[in-house]
């Protein structure tokens, strides 16, 4: 038999905290699932360039100008600019990478910073 004074359960303080938490995260996710699709998207156009036959014969101007187009069209030249896209020469190639960081407020003065770099090789 149990006591008649015996309470169960989480008390309204726990609900609270508990809610308080699941707000939180549900924020910080609503907010940064868009920077890492966009993330994602440039990844895939950096890695596309690999794959465009036409460019391995391209200076870095072409090659900043198509990768310039690709932003473009996937809407997301906002997070990262042209003049980002870094060049190096390795071994029968070039190495095209860009390094960017993006910012997003989540509340009062709490921002979170997100950063990347993308990298492929454009062979000769």
């Amino acid at each position: 038999m149990r006591a008649p004074g015996r309470q169960q359960g989480m008390t309204l303080i726990g609900w609270v905290l508990t809610l308080i938490v699941i707000g939180f995260a549900a924020l910080v996710a609503l907010r940064l699932v868009p920077v890492y699709m966009d993330s994602f998207t440039v990844g895939s156009i950096v890695s596309g360039l690999q794959e465009d036959p036409g460019l391995s014969s391209q200076d870095r101007g072409g090659i900043r100008e198509a990768f310039r187009k690709r932003l473009d069209i996937n809407d997301v030249d906002t997070v990262v600019k042209p003049s980002a896209l870094k060049f190096e020469e390795v071994a029968g190639g070039v190495r095209v990478y860009v390094d960017y960081e993006q910012r997003v407020h989540l509340i009062g003065n709490l921002d979170a910073v997100a950063t990347f770099h993308k990298e492929t090789v454009i062979r000769n």
